[in-house]
């Protein structure tokens, strides 16, 4: 029952299904039916909208093609307006507003870019010829602009502005640099050259800072313009005529050999002096500076800098090196190697800096110029001291001292060595120019020995010029000595050692002991009995003779013959000259201590026989103690009376602080300024007829008056003056003075020792400033020179009081045996106190305004300044009741 019900409601749902699924289709059907028609209507839309889709399209791509017009047509017409913006700028010209002209320019080039790569415009062409003749007269204007800029500020600068960017130690107002005239420097001390390795140079400003940048723009824009040369051009001329222009303010001349051939030597040695100076001033400031400006102006552009660089500093160059070359290649002569070794020391000084200035291919030239110029200032100084050598070796002068004194030679060729050795590490490196260095530090002792040995034979020859050949030992004695003592107190001694010392002291000796035998034996001989006791009396005969067999005539005749040998060489001897003090004292001792024995002995044996008869007095004229007095000032009459720094006479004194001066050469032929004597030695003839005429005689005698009175006239303008400017000389005191590190060994004679002192210097002139060149100080115990040193110049203003200290200190020196026992002897007395002598030779000048004297030498004597000791092994000694006032000649 039940199962049929459900297929019956199984069924009616089947049945419900195909009726629904039925209408499904149906609706299905007529959808198909309707969306058929649709799609035919949408086609026929479709084909009614597609004109007014191309309308529309055609109208946006016309909006869109506006938009793009109207922009271009914007950039042009900004670009006509940056135009006409920019030609106005360019037309007023750079001197108002130089940066707004440079942006000008700028913008006008981008103008001229900006119509050169858009050539399509129909105007273009005229825009693009227009913008272009723009720019040429605006470049032709920053042309004129860099010029006037230059021009303005290239101005030549003055030497005390340059003075003011040297170093302290080398600006005038110190005294290193000098006067213009005639200061000389010599920087060959270590001290010195110390000083100017650390010393500080300023560069100086040759182009106002705020115009640098200003010209680098206008040199930018001139190179972009293609006006690379005519920039260049304008650059070096107004560079290089300040620069020059400069140097000739300074005192730079250009001389050739012929002129340096014609100077006398002072002037030569002055214009030396002053050429070392400009070199410096020209390579670390003028040089220096021109580089310094030039890389700042021509920065970060594409400009042969360099190139330019090296032609405006040609001709500078030239004019600097020219008178070197000229000294280099002129005529050699022995006082001109110190001259020649300065010049050597500063171009090799400056030579890395002239390389780091002068770099690159550019200014190749400029370098190998200032090569050549030290080499052959090498070449040419070594060439001298084979010169010098010869010189001396050859030297054939008549000059002759007449007294035995130190020839002017040996004083001039020890001065030259003396000298030649301050100069030490400038003439190894002059020597390792052309060799090794190990054969450097050989050969400047081979050459002093070659020197002093050609010195010796030269000397050899002159003595044998002397008559008297007692007076022949002497002389040489005395140069020797001179030789042996100024050695041994330098620093040749360690070049050229102690054996070389000692062998000459042996030669001193010898001639010594020749002269003692030689002047000496004749007289000696009238004191010498043949076959007698010379310590035995003996009776009178009735003939007047002795037991020894003399008679009282024969010994008459022997005193007679003393009195007159010893008197005439007394008289001879007087002339003759021994200056130095402990020498002059040995030789007096060694003549004494033979002679007074043998008169003693005489007198004591045949005093007797005179004394008995007639005028005793007439053959017995001295006692011995007239005779040790008589050879005391025969000794010491001729020395000279003014103590000196180096113990010897003034005019044989080394030159402590200038270059030596040349060995004085025979004096001109006197025909040159005398007129010739008349033949036979007659009368000159008579007067033609007629030629003293009254009328001449009445010219004559009035030309006479005018010139008198001229004269007179002169000497009055003279005396006023030197009544009114007449200098008076400088106060010196030692105002303090100590010494420290004292050191003596008595047994080998060797002192060491540190002195510092200080001297107070007065000028009592009110008109007239003193210029101190060269100072030269002096520590002496007694006559014996225990340590020296330069102090530095200065000028001192009137009525100023300067303070100068120096500083002298004895390493291992060796000192006589008599310096050495007195100071002994000093410090081992109760105070302890050691009197020393302080000497200073200056070289002075007095200046009033315009009005300036000459070079004098004046010397200082300071004597027994009081040093005091706690104790005879007392190391530190301080002044005694300072100041200490001294003794001032001129």
């Amino acid at each position: 029952m039940g199962t049929p019900q459900a297929i019956e409601t199984l069924r009616q749902r089947a049945s419900l299904l195909r009726e629904s699924l039925q209408k499904s289709q149906t609706n299905t059907d007529s959808m198909v039916t309707i969306l058929g028609s649709f799609d035919h209507r949408l086609s026929a839309l479709e084909a009614a909208m597609r004109p007014i889709q191309v309308r529309t399209h055609a109208i946006r791509m016309a909006h869109e093609n506006v938009d793009k017009t109207l922009k271009a047509a914007e950039v042009i017409l900004a670009q006509f307006d940056l135009s006409r913006q920019a030609e106005a700028k360019i037309l007023r010209g750079p001197h108002e507003d130089l940066e707004s002209y440079l942006e000008a320019v700028d913008q006008l080039r981008s103008n001229v870019k900006f119509f050169s790569s858009n050539k399509s415009f129909k105007s273009s062409d005229g825009v693009l010829n227009h913008a272009n003749n723009l720019l040429a007269k605006a470049i032709l204007k920053l042309e004129e602009e860099f010029r006037q800029l230059l021009t303005n500020y290239s101005k030549p600068i003055d030497p005390d502005r340059l003075f003011d960017c040297l170093p302290n130690s080398l600006r005038p107002s110190s005294g290193s640099t000098g006067d213009q005239a005639d200061g000389n420097k010599n920087p060959s001390t270590s001290n010195q050259v110390k000083s100017l390795e650390t010393a500080v140079y300023k560069t100086p400003t040759l182009i106002p800072p705020r115009i640098v940048p200003l010209l680098h723009d206008i040199a930018q824009q001139l190179v972009q313009a293609g006006h690379e040369q005519q920039c260049s051009k304008i650059y070096r001329e107004a560079r290089a005529y300040a620069l020059e222009s400069s140097l000739r303010k300074l005192g730079v001349e250009k001389l050739g050999k012929d002129d340096v051939q014609k100077m006398q030597w002072e002037v030569l040695e002055a214009k030396i002096g002053n050429w070392i100076h400009f070199m410096r001033i020209a390579v670390k400031l003028l040089f220096a500076g021109e580089k310094k400006i030039c890389d700042q102006i021509f920065d970060d552009i594409n400009f042969q800098k360099d190139y330019c660089f090296a032609e405006l500093t040609a001709n500078s160059i030239l004019m600097l090196l020219s008178f070197g070359k000229a000294v280099a290649k002129s005529k050699r002569s022995p006082e001109k190697l110190f001259v020649l070794l300065d010049m050597y020391e500063i171009m090799r000084e400056l030579q890395p800096e002239i390389e780091t200035i002068f770099e690159g291919k550019a200014c190749m030239e400029m370098c190998e110029a200032t090569l050549s110029l030290t080499k052959c200032l090498a070449q040419t100084a070594q060439e001298t001291f084979g010169d010098f050598e010869e010189a001396v070796e050859k030297d054939a002068s008549k000059t002759t001292v007449l007294d035995g004194t130190v020839h002017p030679l040996t004083s001039y060729v020890i001065n030259y060595v003396k000298f030649l050795f301050d100069y030490q590490s400038t003439v190894k490196q002059l020597f390792q120019e052309f060799e090794t260095a190990n054969e450097s530090e050989s050969q400047l002792a081979i050459v002093t020995m070659r020197i002093m040995q050609a010195l010796q034979s030269n000397l050899d020859g002159k003595s044998k010029q002397y008559k008297d050949p007692s007076l022949t030992y002497l002389f040489l004695m005395n140069n020797i000595h001179y030789m042996v003592r100024s050695v041994r107190r330098s620093e040749a001694k360690d070049l050229l050692g102690d054996d070389w010392v000692q062998r000459h002291r042996r030669i001193v000796q010898q001639n010594a002991n020749q002269y003692k035998r030689v002047a000496w034996t004749k007289i000696l001989q009238t004191l010498t009995v043949q076959g007698g006791s010379s310590g035995s009396s003996s009776a009178l005969g009735s003939d007047g003779g002795n037991s020894s067999g003399i008679s009282r005539a024969n010994v008459k005749e022997r005193f007679k013959s003393f009195n007159m040998q010893f008197e005439e060489l007394h008289q001879r001897q007087s002339q003759w000259t021994v200056p130095d003090p402990e020498l002059r004292e040995s030789l007096r001792l060694a003549v004494a201590e033979v002679l007074l024995p043998a008169y003693r002995s005489f007198i004591k044996r045949f005093a007797p026989l005179i004394e008995s008869g007639k005028n005793p007095q007439k053959y017995i004229r001295y006692t011995p103690e007239d005779l040790d007095r008589m050879l005391e000032r025969a000794m010491s009459s001729a020395s000279d009376p003014k103590p000196v720094v180096t113990g010897y006479p003034a005019a044989a004194a080394p030159h402590p602080a200038a270059y030596p001066t040349a060995y004085p050469a025979p004096p001109p032929h006197t025909a040159a300024y005398y007129p010739a004597p008349h033949p036979n030695g007659a009368a000159p003839p008579p007067a033609p007829y007629g030629a003293p005429s009254r009328l001449n005689t009445i010219f004559l005698r009035r030309l006479l008056a005018i010139s008198i009175a001229f004269f007179l006239l002169i000497a009055l303008v003279v005396l006023i003056l030197w009544l009114v400017l007449r200098s008076r000389l400088p106060a010196f005191a030692v105002s303090s003075a100590s010494v420290s590190s004292f050191n003596l060994s008595a047994t080998q004679q060797l002192l060491s020792a540190d002195f510092d002192l200080t001297l107070s210097v007065r000028n009592p002139n009110h008109k007239m400033g003193i210029y101190y060149d060269n100072l030269v100080a002096a520590v002496l115990y007694g006559t014996d020179t225990i340590s020296e040193t330069n102090l530095p110049p200065f000028y001192q203003g009137k009525g100023d009081v300067t303070t100068v200290r120096g500083r002298l200190v004895a390493a291992a020196e060796y000192v006589d045996a008599g310096v050495a026992k007195g100071i002994a002897a000093d410090r081992g007395r109760g105070d302890g106190t050691v009197n020393f002598y302080v000497r200073v030779v200056a070289w002075v000048r007095f200046r009033s305004g315009a009005w300036r004297t000459r070079r004098h030498v004046m010397r200082v004597y300071c004597d027994h300044v009081p040093i005091g000791f706690n104790s005879g092994t007392a190391t530190v000694g301080t002044l005694l009741a300072p100041p200490k006032t001294c003794l001032v000649n001129l």
